[in-house]
Formats: C-alpha cells, sequence, structure tokens
C-alpha cells in the first residue's frame, strides 16, 4: 500500500567531483568518525558562591580576634598573679601557733581577725599596743561575711598576767615573741598569734561544739596602711548619721586636735575615713566601733561598684599600698596566704557576690551583751557572748533575730505613726508602740539598725523606700527597739 506519510527517496549518485572545503563553522558541526573523538575540553573549578566565602572569612576573623583576647587575658592573669605573688612574699608570714589551724575561706569557711596596730615606729618607747580588734567569717561558698568587733577594754585572764584589758594581749606577744614562740619570731608574728590565742579562748571557739573553729588567721594593718587602702581606692563614701564633734583627737606629734563630722552622704579620702574610724570622745568606743565596720563595710562597697574591670585595674595599686617600702616593715602584715589560689578564688567570689548590705555586723556592746565593769574594764556575761558568736557563724535570717521595731513621728500629721506602723504590723514585723519623735527637721524618713538586725532591718527599709542607717538614731531620741523609724516630711506627702 501506497503511504501517504513516506516520501520515496531516490537513490543518488556518487559524486566523482573536486574535494570541496566546508566553512569552519560547518566543519565544527561535521560529524566526527568513529576513529577520532571529540577533545576533552579542561573542566573548570567549580566557584563557590560569595555569600559562603565571605561568612568562612568572617568566621576565620572571629576565631582569630577570640585566640587574641585569650591571649590578652592569659598574659593579664599573669601579670595579676605574678603581682599577687611578689606582694605576697613581702606581706605574708608563717603561723607562729603550734598545730595551727586549716582552714579555707573558699571551702567551709575561715575566721580572720583583724587588728589595727597603734604602732609608731619613731617612738618605741610608747609600746605597741592593738587598737581595734574585729573577727571576720569568709565563707565564699556560703556567700557569708560577718564582722564582731570586740571592745578593746574587754576583761580576759592572760597567761603571765593575770586580769587585764584584751588589747594588752597583742602588745605582750609582740615584747614576748621568741620567749612564747620560739627563736626566729618576729615581734609582730609574736603579737599575732597571742592575739589571736587570746580571741578563741574569749569567745570560747573551741569549746562550742563547733568541731574545729578557730581563729584560723591573723591580719594586722597599722594606721598607714589603712588610709593607703583608701587612697588607692580613690576614697570611699560614708554616710554620717549624726554630728561628731571630737575636742581631743591624739595626733601624731602626741597633741590633740578638733575634728568634726556632719551628718550626710560624704566622700572621703584615707586621712579623714581613718579619722571617722578612730574619733571616740564625740561618744564612745561602741560607736567607734560601729564606724570602723561602717568603714570596712564602705570600702566592700567602693571595690563593688568598679565592677571587675575597675577592680583589676584597681589591684595593682592596692597592691603596691600594702608593700613595705625601702625595706620598711610593711603597713600590712598577715598569716592569710594570698597568693594560694583557694584563697585568691574566694576573694573573687566574694568581691562579686556579696553586696555590702549583706555583711553582718556584730559588736559587742552593753545592749547586746550583758556587762559589769571594774574599773574600766568590761566583764561580758558568757551566755551572751555564746549568743553573738552563734549569730556570727549562722547566715543570717529574719526569723532569728526576733528584731522589734518602733516607728516615730517626725511630721507635724497626727497619728502618722500609727498608720504606719499598723502596715508594717501587717507586713509581719513586731511593732512596739508608735511615739512622736523629738522636735527636729525631719525631711526623710530614716530606719536605724540599733542593734544589729540585717535582714530584718533591710526588710523594713524596703517596705517603706527609706535610707538605712547602721548603728543608733540621734541621742536624743530614746527607744528600746531593734529598729526605729523616725518618719519624714517624704511620707506626710499624698
Amino acid at each position: 500500500m501506497n503511504d501517504p506519510q513516506r516520501r520515496r527517496v531516490r537513490p543518488g549518485r556518487p559524486y566523482t567531483g573536486d574535494t570541496i572545503a566546508l566553512p569552519k563553522h560547518e566543519r565544527e558541526r561535521a560529524p566526527q568518525t568513529p576513529d577520532q573523538p571529540p577533545p576533552l575540553r579542561p573542566r573548570r573549578a567549580r566557584r563557590q558562591p560569595t555569600n559562603v566565602r565571605r561568612r568562612r572569612s568572617i568566621w576565620e576573623r572571629v576565631r582569630i580576634a577570640l585566640l587574641i583576647v585569650l591571649a590578652v587575658a592569659l598574659v593579664g592573669l599573669g601579670v595579676l598573679y605574678w603581682q599577687v605573688r611578689s606582694v605576697a612574699q613581702a606581706i605574708v608570714v608563717a603561723e607562729s601557733r603550734a598545730n595551727p589551724p586549716l582552714a579555707s575561706p573558699l571551702m567551709g569557711g575561715a575566721n580572720v581577725l583583724l587588728i589595727g596596730v597603734d604602732e609608731r615606729p619613731d617612738h618605741p618607747e610608747e609600746g605597741v599596743r592593738s587598737d581595734t580588734l574585729i573577727l571576720a567569717r569568709l565563707d565564699a561558698l556560703g556567700r557569708l561575711v560577718s564582722m564582731l568587733s570586740i571592745p578593746r577594754d574587754t576583761q580576759i585572764d592572760l597567761p603571765g598576767v593575770g586580769a587585764t584589758k584584751i588589747n594588752v594581749a597583742y602588745g605582750q606577744g609582740y615584747a614576748r615573741a621568741v620567749e612564747l614562740y620560739g627563736e626566729g619570731t618576729t615581734p609582730q608574728q609574736g603579737g599575732m598569734a597571742l592575739a589571736a590565742e587570746t580571741v578563741e579562748r574569749f569567745l570560747g571557739l573551741q569549746e562550742r561544739g563547733l568541731g574545729s573553729m578557730r581563729v584560723d588567721y591573723v591580719a594586722q594593718v597599722n594606721f598607714n596602711g589603712f588610709a593607703g587602702l583608701i587612697d588607692a581606692l580613690g576614697g570611699v563614701t560614708i554616710d554620717v548619721p549624726k554630728l561628731i564633734v571630737d575636742d581631743a583627737y591624739p595626733t601624731e606629734n602626741f597633741g590633740v586636735m578638733r575634728v568634726e563630722f556632719q551628718p550626710g552622704v560624704q566622700r572621703m579620702d584615707g586621712e579623714t575615713a581613718l579619722i571617722y574610724a578612730r574619733t571616740r570622745h564625740a561618744d564612745s568606743d561602741f560607736g567607734r566601733a560601729e564606724r570602723q565596720q561602717q568603714v570596712l563595710r564602705a570600702i566592700v562597697a567602693e571595690l563593688r561598684a568598679k565592677g571587675w574591670i575597675g577592680r583589676t585595674a584597681a589591684l595593682p595599686g592596692l597592691l603596691d599600698s600594702v608593700r613595705g617600702q625601702d625595706g620598711a616593715t610593711p603597713p600590712v602584715i598577715t598569716t592569710l596566704p594570698i597568693a594560694r589560689f583557694d584563697v585568691l578564688l574566694a576573694g573573687m567570689l566574694l568581691a562579686g557576690g556579696v553586696a555590702p548590705d549583706d555583711i553582718a555586723q556584730l559588736r559587742i556592746t552593753p545592749e547586746t551583751v550583758a556587762v559589769t565593769e571594774n574599773g574600766s574594764n568590761l566583764i561580758w556575761d558568757p551566755d551572751g557572748i555564746r549568743a553573738i558568736v552563734d549569730q556570727f557563724v549562722s547566715p543570717p535570717d529574719e526569723a532569728a533575730e526576733e528584731a522589734t521595731v518602733q516607728v516615730l513621728n517626725g511630721t507635724s500629721v497626727p497619728g502618722l505613726a500609727g498608720q504606719i506602723a499598723l502596715d508594717l504590723e501587717q507586713a509581719g514585723f513586731a511593732i512596739l508602740v508608735p511615739d512622736n519623735a523629738p522636735p527636729g527637721d525631719y525631711s526623710q524618713t530614716i530606719v536605724y539598725n540599733r542593734n544589729d538586725k540585717p535582714q530584718t532591718a533591710r526588710r523594713v527599709a524596703e517596705h517603706l523606700n527609706a535610707p538605712l542607717h547602721e548603728g543608733s538614731p540621734p541621742a536624743d531620741v530614746a527607744s528600746e527597739a531593734d529598729i526605729v523609724v523616725i518618719i519624714g516630711a517624704d511620707q506626710a506627702q499624698p
């Protein structure tokens, strides 16, 4: 059958003429004979997308930057540790007591006895005595810092001397260092050792069922060292609670001068802060102990406010301030191994993790412990001493404080103290009968923590949005409460 879709192809005749050269473009399209395979073209490398190259470049730069930062940090830490170690070699001395205690401020906590030394190298005939005794509890993991001030007129029984003031112990150890602790013991080592043993006996640390509770380490600082530390920080901020006038402040040339501190927040350099911490004729040794703890808390607050960078920058100056110059006795001497890893880590944790308001401030005073007098000596009730040491070694707890609060009306609004007292009572505080404050200008409400009840006092201040003052209210304010609130004009405003 004939298929209309098919074309009839007529066989052609073979070509017998001359060879005709095809144009180039037709030759390229011409089919290749089987024995001549097409030429292979070189395969080009596959290009990566631009964004991939950019991403890889960024990460390479980040890695390099991180390595540089890490290297700088390691170098910085190495330099700082070298500085700490060099200062430690100058100010850390060996413990002279037999069977020295083993404790760490990082693991389990440690007790450090701080001794303010009245030492005048130019006048050796004046002798040496401890002007301040503060036992500090440092527990880095427990985030606990406590201070307990011991009055220097406290009567103790000192072996070889008999009944005497507790501050005599340092002077005796200083003068009899070799006799008491053997050859090679320096006067400073002897003074610190005997002071530590005396404080241990007075507080009954080893007889309280607290295991190996001891005075673990000792640090002594003279007046120049105390002022130098504060100057190295650039000063401290102190909130002076009341007017202080001392007409008989002792001078270095054994004279006296008048010093005066107006109430209110003020910036103090090292010399001014030292005078503030030492003055006592305006009130008493108990008021002086309160101011000393206030200055120590202000130092902690200054360090905390600087942050890690600021603290790191301030460290060289602080270390230089405690280092002895030209072979002289360093203004700070301690048995605390400050270059030891656990001590360094504990210091870093405490500096960054404990706020100044979290530091428990305890003082042995007639308001906290019953006392009898033997001339100028103070004989404290042993049960009261045990109770205050219990507070010292325990984390602060509001329930355990059992604090009482009294509200005094410093405004002309009748019934305002009663209203605020009722509000505080409903918030869970133990309230005494409210009363009027003595006549005066009370522009701001102030909370006074007069009996070392830090947790309760802080919550009262937070509840009223009022500033907290550590210590007693003005002298003309009569109250038996642990915490006194004086209502100011700011609470009277609608």
